[in-house]
């Protein structure tokens, strides 16, 4: 059985159970404005956060696929509805965004090969800089480069951040202070 939402904050959500597994489909347009996130909200008043929705074909899309009990533990099985709403605004001084493949501002084919999705990007005069989420158990992103990265907040959340010129090669990144450092 097939469900359609409209999401609070635009776009729809498609919702198919499938046995134990219930697959999830967040669309939204693509406005230009930051990065949207996607929350579940269930009739027993649960919100569950579905992730980040990613340009694709030229609107923002999210999929997931979660086991119906994980759901009903979260409090949002049955589905009551769903909201995307703007996670990370791009207005401002720093206009980050959501680049969809980041490989190709990269010059040097070993680092492009890193690059295994979307990333955070934002252009500066003499290049761009790239921002991926840092977590401690996980793997780096530019694994090659980690010595030359910048620990950063950004949406409330640390990220690894390198600067590069405008041909896409690395440059050694200035100090900023974004984490009380000077």
């Amino acid at each position: 059985m097939e469900q359609k939402l409209e999401m609070k904050g635009g776009g729809t959500l498609t919702v198919c159970r499938d046995g134990p597994r219930v697959h999830l489909e967040a669309v939204r347009p693509g406005d230009g404005r930051g990065l949207y996130k996607a929350w579940l909200l269930g009739q027993r008043g649960g919100r569950f956060l579905l992730g980040t929705l990613a340009p694709e074909g030229g609107v923002l899309r999210l999929k997931r696929t979660i086991p119906q009990g994980d759901l009903e533990r979260a409090g949002c099985w049955p589905v009551a509805g769903a909201e995307a709403p703007l996670a990370f605004p791009f207005a401002g001084g720093e206009r980050w965004y959501c680049e969809a493949h980041p490989e190709r501002l990269l010059r040097d084919p070993v680092l492009r090969s890193q690059i295994r999705g979307p990333m955070l990007c934002r252009k500066e005069q003499g290049g761009f800089r790239l921002a991926a989420p840092f977590r401690t158990d996980g793997p780096v992103a530019l694994e090659t480069l980690f010595c030359l990265a910048r620990l950063e907040r950004l949406e409330g959340r640390a990220h690894l951040v390198w600067s590069f010129d405008r041909e896409g090669r690395p440059t050694v990144p200035h100090k900023t202070g974004s984490f009380g450092q000077n």
